[in-house]
């Protein structure tokens, strides 16, 4: 004989799968995140639990919104400081190289890197504490810069090209970087930068950019363009989606707020529609 079960234990069940999150469903898609801090998400509380704090993942990333609103089931790799060796070659942060986490049933795989290969923010912190009377600032070697601006998108394609080789029926989108500068000067306060390093940063977000979209055009993936849709909203901006280098504690200069995390999770899931 089987017993009878309540009504009230059924209603409870049925209403607790309704209300499961998305990307505990069976079969749900499986989504990989890699990516240096722009995607990791470093001072947007929450931060993910169990991860590296030293990664700074926050469950408010661009990722982490992308995947409950579509429902997919997200491994989240990416890494404050990660360059293109920390995806492809070289552990970070306790843990291995983020390609690992690509296998061959992964779906979706959403990348931002480039910018420290190139010393993009880094020098952005350098001007910024020259500028405002810190200590032991450093110099920023502009023709380093350029030099390893010229290749970048060399190293952005071989991420995507390992991506294509360990997931060959993934869906692989590049993100760019987020404006953190203004196009035309003056600065502010929250981007303390003279006219001549505007210029010169201004020249690093374009060239970054430009390699992220070529990258992508050749290794045959999406190009998600945060930095053109952001144009307007720079770190100077009334409606920034950055954080000034004057910023509230706990927040990280020069990188993505809320509002900016969000806006590039609209613009992946337009593209995936």
């Amino acid at each position: 004989m089987f017993k009878r079960i309540p009504v009230a234990v059924l209603t409870a069940v049925a209403l607790a799968l309704l209300i499961a999150p998305p990307a505990q469903a069976a079969g749900a898609a499986r989504y990989v995140a890699m990516g240096s801090s722009f995607a990791a998400g470093p001072g947007i509380p929450p931060q993910r639990p169990g991860t590296p704090a030293a990664c700074g993942r926050s469950t408010k990333n661009y990722a982490s919104l992308v995947a409950e609103e579509r429902g997919f089931a997200l491994t989240d790799v990416t890494c404050s400081g990660a360059t293109t060796a920390n995806i492809l070659t070289a552990g970070q942060a306790g843990q291995p190289p983020q390609i690992e986490a690509v296998t061959p049933d992964t779906r979706l795989v959403t990348v931002t890197i480039g910018g420290n290969d190139v010393g993009y923010v880094g020098s952005l912190f350098t001007y910024a504490c020259q500028n405002t009377g810190g200590a032991n600032c450093g110099q920023v070697d502009q023709d380093a810069v350029r030099a390893a601006l010229a290749t970048v998108h060399e190293k952005i394609g071989a991420v995507v090209a390992a991506v294509h080789q360990r997931a060959p029926r993934a869906r692989v989108l590049v993100v760019d970087y987020l404006t953190i500068v203004p196009r035309t000067p003056p600065a502010c306060d929250g981007v303390p930068l003279t006219p001549a390093q505007l210029v010169f940063e201004r020249e690093v977000a374009d060239r970054l950019a430009a390699a992220t979209r070529r990258a992508a055009r050749t290794e045959r993936a999406t190009l998600v363009p945060a930095a053109a849709a952001s144009a307007h909203h720079d770190g100077c901006a009334a409606t920034p989606w950055m954080e000034r280098y004057a910023t509230s504690p706990g927040r990280v200069p020069y990188h993505p707020n809320e509002a900016g995390m969000a806006a590039v999770a609209n613009l992946i899931t337009a593209r995936l529609r």
